[in-house]
């Protein structure tokens, strides 16, 4: 699955990574980017380009992918803004099994029908077609062996004639979109409210690869039982409704405010380690700074919350170390990035600087580690459940 989008120059976001969930509902004001998300996801499996939707037309539109600790990027460059193969990172022919289905709030039949169509007769590459299509690139460069020239990707387009108006109910939708049995399908829903059943939510992510929702709807918050992530147009302490509006439905389960968007993935796997997921939400505050400000205006709507922080703060529940990542595993993080910890020095500072990559960058690679390598055993998630047994027993 992809674990992380970073988006640059396009439409709602200038530069921004955000983290990603197998199954992820983004809720948000209008504006706030739940769309383009969606919509650069698009671009980058699809080659579906907005040319509107760029901010600065002198500088590149990026999006990049994370799967599997790999990168993949792809640029688009100006004056007309096609794919740049020399900027591009990773072989993108690594992932040609992954297909994207993007459905917008207002749905073409004739291309979803179509879409999915082509995305369940998706075969994999033959080597009979590798060696022809070789053979087209030795006829094309005049050198033997593509010495010149790499796969990039191959993408089979089916297409039916569809030359009738339809008008497919929710309940019809639900099924047509649960109907693809592609194993490696990433679905983007753009307000899923608008088009689908609220109880065929579990329909849908059941069979994908991953899932990836908008709503603006408390009713689909409710029905949500993964991840749930807020954007805001600005920050979250000028956009505090946005969640105290669409989450209102969910006050029985407690907030765990925490302090940045890397963290959440921590919590998160933590909270399923202990068997506790199903009882909280997990809601970045952006920065230590504005947790008293969210957790009093959450608790005046009537929120029950706990705060987690790093131990480099005072009050609330510090956590022993002063930042999440000094939880990861030593070797990991030496072969990852090349430094030579001999162990995990106990500062912050004296951790950051051993690395030649930004700070957002360590706990960006760092987030997704801790989602496949937290055990319940670890020293990070022991410390979470004291926090979490001590806060029921006040």
């Amino acid at each position: 699955m992809i674990d992380h989008i970073f988006i640059k120059n396009y439409k709602a976001f200038e530069r921004e990574n955000i983290p990603l969930e197998k199954n992820i509902l983004f809720i948000g004001t209008n504006a706030s980017g739940k769309t383009t998300i969606l919509e650069a996801l698009d671009l980058f499996f699809n080659d579906v380009f907005h040319y509107e939707y760029i901010r600065n037309k002198f500088e590149d539109v990026v999006v990049e992918i994370h799967i599997e600790d790999c990168r993949y990027r792809k640029v688009f460059s100006p004056p007309n803004y096609e794919l740049n193969f020399e900027k591009c990172i990773g072989d993108m022919y690594d992932i040609n099994h992954i297909n994207y289905l993007y459905i917008p709030k207002i749905i073409s039949v004739p291309k979803l029908l179509n879409d999915i169509l082509s995305i369940n007769l998706t075969t994999k590459l033959t080597n009979e077609d590798q060696t022809r299509i070789f053979k087209v690139f030795d006829y094309l460069d005049g050198v033997l062996g593509n010495d010149n020239f790499r796969l990039f990707k191959v993408k089979t387009k089916y297409q039916m004639n569809v030359n009738k108006e339809l008008n497919f109910s929710k309940k019809q939708f639900t099924k047509i979109v649960s109907n693809a049995t592609y194993p490696y399908l990433i679905i983007g829903i753009d307000n899923f409210e608008n088009n689908f059943l609220l109880n065929g939510l579990k329909e849908i992510t059941d069979f994908t690869y991953q899932t990836i929702f908008t709503s603006e709807e408390k009713e689909v918050v409710s029905q949500f039982d993964f991840s749930i992530v807020a954007l805001y147009k600005e920050d979250i302490v000028h956009e505090i409704s946005t969640l105290t509006k669409t989450m209102d439905i969910v006050k029985p389960k407690r907030l765990l405010l925490v302090e940045g968007k890397y963290d959440v993935a921590w919590f998160e796997t933590a909270l399923k380690l202990l068997g506790e997921f199903s009882k909280y939400r997990v809601i970045p505050c952006g920065g230590v700074g504005n947790i008293q400000y969210v957790k009093e205006q959450l608790e005046k709507e009537g929120y029950q919350t706990i705060v987690i922080i790093d131990g480099d703060s005072n009050g609330f529940n510090p956590l022993q170390k002063e930042v999440i990542e000094l939880y990861a595993d030593v070797d990991y993080i030496n072969e990852r990035f090349h430094t030579a910890f001999t162990e995990m020095p106990r500062r912050k500072k004296e951790f950051f600087k051993q690395f030649s990559v930004k700070d957002d960058v360590v706990k960006k690679v760092l987030s997704s580690w801790s989602k496949k390598h937290l055990t319940k055993d670890s020293i990070f998630v022991q410390e979470v459940r004291m926090i979490l047994d001590k806060e029921a027993t006040n």
